[in-house]
């Protein structure tokens, strides 16, 4: 017997990580998007504390943050947000751009380019 899916309506953030969540849960799901491809919409977004909750739960993520030069295309810092980052704020807070963060739950990571 071929188990029914559960249809996600749109590849944006919340449908990329809501089919990871299923699966950990043995619920089978088909993310369904219009666009062509997947890509940058948007701008900036702030994330707080509970949305890396998240993330850990989902099993993605990384922990660095990078600090990138829009106008250079290149890194001028990171913050490593591991154990003693973790230990001492609980998780981290920050701003990324949309398409950054778009492809956490497609690639287990931010992407940089």
């Amino acid at each position: 017997m071929v188990q029914d899916k559960i249809l996600i309506a749109g590849g944006g953030i919340g449908g990329l990580a809501t089919a990871p969540a299923l699966a950990q849960k043995g619920l089978p799901s088909l993310v369904l998007e219009k666009a062509s491809q997947l890509g940058e919409i948007g701008a900036g977004i702030q994330l707080g504390p509970n949305a890396f909750h998240c993330f850990d739960r989902l099993g993605v993520g990384e922990d660095t943050l990078r600090l990138m030069d829009a106008m250079a295309d290149g890194e001028i810092t990171h913050i490593d947000l591991g154990e003693a980052f973790r230990k001492r704020f609980g998780n981290p807070y920050v701003v990324v751009h949309r398409g950054d963060l778009h492809g956490v739950p497609l690639n287990g990571s931010a992407t940089t380019d």
